[in-house]
């Protein structure tokens, strides 16, 4: 039985507790093998603070406008008093083209699971929603949409330029969220957004069973159309929708296979081993903490997972064919994946764009 996951527990969630809150005090109560751990990773330095001045806003201004984006009263509010009547084609049909006029790649509709709330608020910095209070996602419907990353940005990965796309698309994923939600509400029937900066549910596995694709080794969602290069947001709702069927793209054989992104990982945080049952569901576990630890590192979100990807390549006619095929054939899998390091050998990351600064330090990707 799959067991619903505590936000309190998230790694980003334990860093921003403050030693000697109530908080603090009262999770590490709980959880004393982690405050050495955390307590460490709150030593070291923010995301961002290796780039120069002139670059740091190109990650902080849409940070800055996310936050004001995951407000109670951006992500939530009282539907119209009157219902707009709406077959469940016809609405379906005009919240997919709102969804992508508002710059989402793929989209897809799945019943919500209960299961893929989070139990307990654990990010939260809204009085309206403190820290530890339960969780209840109460409505029926789950709206997922992926939103596309420059992949040549990604491929510098894990310098600046990564971190600069990542929050940027982050921004785009929050926006259509928002203003998606407020549509719904507007229809008269309940909505919330959950994004990077706000969220109540687990957008992978909800997109998962919307049909955009599967889970993959590194932990993300992997799809035909990017593979990993994407960022999610979800919106909830009461408006009765057609749902979406979950596909089968031959991840689970890939990836079983390829091992480029664990080879990858200066960290050692993605697994090259079998799957594990985790809360009840058998997947790849991925160590969290020294993920975050790099992160804290190199001053970027690291990306080198995505970036090594095979199927997170330029959109062209020859990855597109790639990607069909291992889609559809385990034998196109195995050639594709003994092709792939004689095409682009080991991962080694770009040059940043000329428009971007160098560091101020030059951060190695191994792990001291």
């Amino acid at each position: 039985m799959m067991q619903r996951f505590d936000e309190r527990n998230n790694v980003f969630a334990r860093r921003d507790l403050v030693p000697g809150s109530e908080e603090y005090d009262e999770f590490y109560e709980r959880h004393p093998e982690w405050r050495e751990i955390d307590d460490e990773i709150r030593s070291r330095r923010e995301l961002g603070t290796y780039m120069s001045r002139a670059d740091m806003g190109l990650y902080e201004a849409p940070a800055w406008l996310m936050r004001r984006l995951g407000a109670p009263d951006c992500v939530d509010g009282t539907p119209a008093p009157k219902q707009v009547a709406l077959t469940p084609e016809r609405a379906t049909l005009k919240i997919k083209t709102l969804a992508r006029r508002l710059g989402a790649d793929l989209v897809g509709v799945s019943l919500m699971n209960p299961a893929y709330a989070y139990s307990h608020r654990g990010r939260s910095t809204y009085p309206q929603e403190p820290w530890g209070s339960p969780i209840e996602v109460s409505h029926k419907y789950s709206i997922s949409m992926g939103f596309r990353e420059d992949v040549q940005m990604i491929r510098t990965a894990p310098q600046s330029a990564e971190l600069v796309e990542t929050a940027l698309i982050y921004y785009r994923s929050a926006a259509a969220a928002v203003i998606l939600a407020e549509y719904i509400r507007s229809l008269g029937y309940p909505a919330r957004a959950h994004h990077f900066r706000n969220y109540q549910v687990l957008s992978v596995p909800l997109a998962v069973d919307a049909g955009l694709g599967e889970l993959g080794r590194c932990g993300f969602l992997l799809t035909i159309e990017m593979g990993n290069c994407l960022r999610l947001s979800t919106v909830t709702t009461d408006l009765p929708l057609i749902c979406d069927e979950p596909v089968d793209i031959g991840i689970q054989d890939f990836c079983n296979r390829c091992k480029l992104c664990a080879e990858a990982c200066p960290s050692e945080a993605i697994p090259s081993g079998d799957k594990v049952e985790v809360r009840g569901v058998l997947k790849w576990q991925i160590n969290d903490v020294t993920c975050y630890k790099y992160w804290t590192k190199v001053g970027t979100d690291c990306g080198m997972c995505i970036a090594s990807c095979p199927w997170s390549q330029p959109d062209n006619w020859m990855h597109r064919t790639a990607a069909s095929w291992a889609s559809k054939s385990q034998l196109a899998r195995i050639i594709l994946l003994w092709l792939y390091p004689i095409l682009y050998g080991k991962y080694k990351p770009r040059q940043l764009p000329d428009w971007l600064d160098p560091k101020f330090r030059n951060n190695s990707v191994e792990v001291g």
